[in-house]
């Protein structure tokens, strides 16, 4: 994916948005028309009531692979579009997922959840010089973590990073409310990511809430939501009230995230470049009935 992709937020102002010559062409109500390449949009955020968007920019949008997210009141992405149409093997790679083996699929939760748990252990050990004890916790889990070791270190987790006070609750306005858009901006990038590889972001390997379409997108985001909580601690490490989600909050928030460059076997790459290289292990895991999910940072 070219480094170039951008994420693109309208939220302070009314707009017209369209397609004119394979350019999303933005016009707003003071100014020249602002104009992107298609093809270098990755996500577009949709965050002001008063937006008109064309079908036909829809429809490119979807073509390039493109997500399109539409804001609630809250400023927090309420819909989503994916594209139809994002691998060329496409049917190969859903029977493939869908057909998978139950010990395949648990044995890729356990690759994510350790990972996930050494991130946090990491993050922890760079803000306060303490893992908490969550190094030697990613060590045990096992396949399809049935001791529940995710929560356990979340626990410790939370507490350590804030203090004890805070809890993860979505419905607090504190860094909960920078952590819910954080989030939803790294779940959209990992749908699209999942779809690009050809998989359908619904069926999950460990997800399977039925009113969750983006299982899959929840699984492979998980070892990466500490990237957003280092953002969010960094822009409130004292836990203080979020009264609203500001336009420079979101601005870090979506900048850190195509920013953040993480160890993988291709050395030093940009996130949404390693959500897709993940991905792709993934369908090679389901195509070839084993384990081929590596995080080089374990």
């Amino acid at each position: 994916m070219p480094t170039t992709d951008r994420i693109i937020e309208i939220a302070e102002t009314s707009a017209f948005l369209s397609l004119e010559n394979h350019l999303l062409k933005i016009r707003l109500p003071a100014g020249p028309p602002v104009t992107v390449p298609v093809k270098e949009v990755q996500c577009l955020i949709l965050a002001n009531p008063a937006l008109t968007v064309t079908g036909c920019l829809l429809a490119a949008l979807a073509a390039e692979g493109c997500m399109v997210l539409v804001s609630g009141p809250d400023r927090l992405p309420a819909a989503m579009q994916l594209p139809l149409e994002g691998n060329y093997v496409q049917t190969q790679r859903f029977l493939a997922q869908v057909n998978a083996p139950k010990p395949l699929s648990k044995r890729l939760w356990q690759i994510i959840v350790r990972e996930k748990i050494l991130n946090q252990a990491r993050l922890l050990a760079d803000l306060h010089g303490n893992d908490a004890g969550l190094s030697a916790l990613a060590k045990k889990v096992r396949s399809g973590d049935p001791d529940n070791l995710e929560g356990r270190a979340a626990a410790l987790y939370w507490k350590n990073l804030f203090g004890s006070p805070f809890q993860r609750d979505r419905d607090v306005p504190d860094s909960n409310l920078l952590l819910n858009y954080g989030y939803a901006v790294l779940r959209a990038m990992a749908a699209r990511a999942c779809c690009a590889a050809g998989l359908h972001p619904t069926i999950g390997l460990h997800h399977h809430n039925q009113y969750d379409p983006f299982c899959l997108a929840d699984d492979l985001m998980e070892p990466f939501r500490p990237v957003v909580d280092r953002i969010v601690f960094g822009l409130n490490r004292r836990n203080n009230t979020v009264d609203e989600l500001g336009k420079e909050h979101r601005r870090m928030l979506i900048q850190g995230l195509l920013d953040t460059r993480l160890p993988s076997s291709k050395g030093r790459c940009l996130l949404p470049d390693l959500l897709h290289m993940y991905a792709g292990q993934v369908v090679r895991s389901f195509l070839d009935g084993d384990v081929r999910l590596s995080f080089q940072a374990s």
